[in-house]
């Protein structure tokens, strides 16, 4: 896992944690419910293979 893997992943529970507790305080569980799917999408974009265009698979 890169350093930029490892920032992603540090930011999305960060993102997760505070939609939580948000909606633990007002009882509105669409702050969660809204905040699920755009941080599954960034976290599947930074573990998604890059394709090399050399060709060296690396």
């Amino acid at each position: 896992m890169n350093h930029f893997q490892k920032r992603t992943v540090y930011i999305s529970i960060v993102a997760i944690a505070f939609f939580l507790a948000l909606s633990l305080l007002t009882q509105h569980w669409g702050f969660f419910l809204w905040s699920v799917l755009p941080v599954f999408i960034v976290l599947m974009t930074a573990f998604s293979k890059k394709n090399d265009k050399r060709g060296n698979g690396k």
